[in-house]
């Protein structure tokens, strides 16, 4: 199936930000949208290929800009400096994420009543934070081996989104004491969650270029190809 892929600015009050969206092209029927949250080095060609990727397999895929501005990062000492502000006030990532849904809505061919939210590493706890959001126009989000820290900002009590958290078992970045503080979480708020998680597998397993035993991010080909096909089953359950 070919794509046809469209730029698309929104906004965040004065900050631009530049996603992009891909749709199956010929397509002659609404489509659930999926948003696609980047990991920490932004809107690179890695997240437009899996929005590609996605697409062609039914959905209108977008892949958001969470730091505005097109913003992309080479190297991992920018990093901190650009995701800081978003993780000391959550209030302020979930209000850029919250710019990215109401855009979603607005493409052309879009089904505003089916939207899903993924993402890797950084963008798997944005996806998170679409859903702790409470908000009833995300029906599931999935998170890559993302962070699972709690956003620390008073949400509501149950959380309407289906959740699927896909974690790599020896992440040395999200331990086991998170990844039980976050299943408890999702249980005392009511949410249908599920949480999959890879043995011998380490952080940014979906990640090709990821090759860093020392710091524990290392690409897992299995993992990789096992949870995208367990994503598009958790899409087909929650937007079809």
């Amino acid at each position: 199936m070919t794509t046809k892929a469209t730029h698309i600015d929104y906004h965040d009050g004065n900050t631009i930000c530049k996603g992009i969206y891909f749709t199956p092209e010929n397509s002659r029927e609404h489509l659930p949208v999926v948003l696609i949250c980047h990991a920490w080095d932004g809107l690179v060609q890695e997240v437009k290929d899996k929005a590609i990727k996605l697409a062609e397999s039914g959905y209108i895929a977008f892949a958001i800009d969470v730091y505005g501005n097109g913003k992309t990062l080479t190297d991992m000492a920018d990093m901190m400096p650009t995701v800081a502000p978003f993780m000391a006030d959550r209030k302020v990532l979930l209000k850029r994420l919250r710019a990215a849904v109401d855009a979603a809505k607005i493409i052309p061919g879009a089904d505003s009543s089916k939207i899903a939210a993924m993402g890797y590493c950084f963008g798997g706890l944005c996806a998170l934070d679409l859903a702790r959001g409470g908000h009833n126009d995300i029906q599931s989000v999935i998170s890559f081996h993302g962070s699972l820290l709690p956003n620390g900002i008073d949400t509501p009590h149950t959380i309407p989104a289906k959740i699927l958290a896909i974690h790599g078992h020896d992440d040395p970045m999200v331990p086991p004491e998170q990844v039980a503080a976050f299943q408890q979480e999702m249980t005392d708020k009511k949410a249908d969650w599920q949480f999959i998680a890879y043995g011998h597998t380490v952080h940014s397993f979906t990640r090709h270029d990821a090759n860093n035993p020392d710091l524990g991010t290392v690409y897992n080909e299995t993992a990789d190809r096992r949870s995208w096909l367990t994503m598009l089953n958790f899409l087909t359950e929650t937007l079809q």
